[in-house]
């Protein structure tokens, strides 16, 4: 289904390791990752999704409905983290062409895992500072003809100060380690491997998820600062553990020069023009920007248009998630199983391309189910969308290992992670605005305000089709850098 492209790129020019690094590299290919060793890497995302929810999860709440503080300065806060990505596509650069005693992802990894660790900790001090100083804030304004007093927390100086610089340590490690981990891993794993790998890790990531909420809510019920301290302390060492663990001997070390010499190395912004001027890389950039940021569009209306148009109470759309999160599971290991199963018809384009229709699938389901009242559209529905996003997310991850060049792993894959960061936070918002627009538009009807919005994602996912059929493994394999030619580059 991938259709030929017209023109081609010139070859790149590229920045190159060491000369022994790339010797070595050319020389042998990574060793067998076994599943009991892809297991163990996989424990990596159960600390990232303590991570998380610890922080989206627990002490946004604490802040907001115990300690009284505003949302909007909280909300902004933990959205750091997506503003930095960016910088992502510098740090995977440098991981690329740099190494600390033969060391290249390692230090990235644990050195930006031990700063979110030890940000958790500062955070925590910086809370119980906010907490003791109750400082409320009064004001007053007028809607209309009502008078209205609004109280919140204003907290003290030093305790925001505390609260502000860990939260921007905590995004600066997640950006520092979360490109690297997945370049580690594309490192660590031959080419046929590669699709399995990072899709196991991506199971244990939604998996830990769900783990976090009830292991959090065991162990603080209830929030006191005995107990809020204590998890504070506890969870970023049990978080570090994980990281620790799960990497260790999974790196070998490069030799090191002994001439003296200095690595070549083209500038930064050269080399993402290089990279750019792939036309099968902007594609594929294209498309994951479009189907993440159409997928998040309904993650704040699902549960509202549920409740809204079918009077469905808050006990059942808690438990959306958890419908469309299993399904998201179970397909996962069922592509991974067919993937290897019937490797000539399941492969990387043929998932992502499943995935999608699903997806439209879905949507245009929850259209009808808005428009026409019909009601049990909503639980086929999310069954249909966590099997699509199962498909898409094994197809999507597979496309992202084999459209990544080994001289320059760090570099694709913080480009790609940057595309679906980005992606994201905007399908949010594109979801909201999108929803107030079309109420506009129709009068004031709800239900038809939300059907058109997931009107607007099924064709957003049709034309997301278009470009998957576009983008051509062969033809970016003829665009990138050979190796043979990133060798032949080093010794100019």
């Amino acid at each position: 289904m991938q259709a030929e492209l017209n023109s081609r790129a010139a070859p790149l020019e590229v920045a190159t390791p060491p000369l022994e690094q790339v010797a070595e590299r050319a020389e042998s290919s990574p060793r067998d990752l076994t599943m009991l060793r892809n297991l163990k890497i996989g424990t990596f995302h159960i600390g990232s999704s303590l991570a998380d929810i610890l922080a989206s999860g627990v002490w946004n709440r604490i802040m907001i409905k115990e300690l009284g503080f505003a949302a909007t300065p909280i909300a902004l806060l933990l959205a750091l983290r997506y503003f930095l990505a960016p910088l992502s596509i510098w740090v995977g650069r440098r991981s690329d062409v740099t190494n600390w005693r033969g060391y290249q992802r390692l230090p990235y990894v644990w050195g930006g895992r031990l700063v979110m660790a030890l940000s958790y900790v500062l955070l925590g001090i910086s809370t119980l500072e906010l907490a003791g100083g109750y400082n409320p804030w009064l004001r007053d304004f007028s809607l209309e003809r009502m008078n209205i007093t609004v109280t919140t927390n204003a907290g003290s100086a030093l305790g925001w100060l505390g609260v502000v610089v860990s939260l921007v340590l905590f995004s600066v490690g997640s950006t520092f380690s979360s490109t690297t981990f997945l370049s580690l891993v594309h490192d660590r794993t031959p080419a046929h491997q590669r699709t399995r790998a990072v899709s196991v890790i991506w199971f244990f990531l939604i998996l830990g998820f769900a783990v976090s909420g009830v292991l959090y809510s065991r162990l603080l019920p209830e929030y006191s600062r005995d107990g809020f301290l204590s998890l504070m302390l506890i969870a970023p060492a049990v978080m570090m553990g994980l990281w620790v663990f799960s990497l260790i001997g999974e790196e070998t070390p490069i030799k090191q020069r002994t001439d003296g010499t200095p690595e070549a190395a083209t500038p930064f912004w050269q080399t993402i023009r290089q990279v750019w001027a792939s036309r099968q890389t902007r594609l594929f950039f294209l498309f994951l920007l479009m189907t993440t940021a159409l997928f998040y569009a309904q993650d704040v209306l699902l549960e509202p248009f549920a409740g809204e148009v079918f009077g469905m109470p808050l006990a059942t759309t808690n438990r959306f998630s958890a419908y469309w999160g299993s399904m998201t599971l179970l397909s996962i290991v069922l592509s991974l199983f067919a993937g290897r199963r019937f490797p000539q018809r399941v492969n990387n384009i043929s998932l992502s391309r499943w995935g999608v229709i699903m997806l439209i699938i879905t949507f245009v389901m929850f259209t009808f189910c808005a428009v026409l009242h019909i009601r049990p559209l909503v639980t086929i529905g999310l069954v249909t969308m966590g099997l699509g996003l199962g498909m898409w997310t094994v197809g999507t991850l597979g496309l992202m290992m084999a459209m990544t060049r080994v001289w320059g792993a760090g570099l694709y894959l913080a480009l790609w992670t940057v595309a679906s960061t980005l992606a994201r936070g905007s399908g949010v918002a594109l979801g909201g605005i999108l929803f107030d627009v079309a109420l506009v538009f129709v009068g004031g009807n709800k239900a038809v305000a939300y059907g058109s919005v997931y009107l607007i994602q099924s064709v957003g996912f049709v034309v997301t089709l278009f470009i998957l059929s576009r983008i051509n493994l062969g033809e970016f394999e003829r665009e990138a850098p050979q190796r043979q030619d990133v060798f032949v580059n080093s010794m100019d």
